[in-house]
């Protein structure tokens, strides 16, 4: 395999190598699929402790993709050239996104907090969010190489 140059340059083929890591969207699904593996072992956990005395349910804080998503979005201006497009920005969250506290609402004598029917749900929701990762990077891969192909 030939080495790459400067800005990714292959002296063999003459061509410039793309870095996919670094574009946001596959940033953001290797963080999605990072947060969903780690969450599968902590639901994991908190099932296999359904029965132990004392224990609390512990999950992870949801991902919040509006810091990266704007940080990425400072490297490129986007600039408003007609009145009928879209003002440039990422609007605020809305109030149904806001995250609250949330308490068991069910707890055994023992004073075990697991409730499994809703570790189960939360485990099915994080493997539907996995899976929705690893779609949304295979569509995404699948267009840069018909973007690539086109131009040959």
């Amino acid at each position: 395999m030939a080495r790459l140059g400067p800005g990714g340059w292959n002296p063999r083929s003459g061509r410039i190598a793309m870095d996919i890591s670094k574009l946001a969207i596959f940033k953001m699904a290797k963080m999605r699929l990072d947060w969903s593996a780690q969450r599968q072992k902590v639901l994991s956990e908190n099932i296999a402790n359904a029965d132990t005395p004392n224990y609390r349910s512990h999950d992870l804080k949801s991902l919040n993709f509006k810091n990266l998503a704007m940080s990425e979005a400072s490297k490129v201006a986007m600039v408003r050239t007609d009145a009928g497009h879209l003002a440039p920005g990422i609007p605020e969250p809305g109030p149904y996104r806001e995250v609250t506290e949330r308490f068991p609402y069910e707890s055994a004598a023992d004073g075990n907090e697991v409730v499994l029917e809703e570790q189960m749900s939360a485990l099915s929701d994080t493997k539907n969010q996995y899976n929705l990762s690893i779609e949304l990077v295979k569509k995404h891969l699948n267009m840069i190489k018909i973007a690539t192909r086109a131009g040959r």
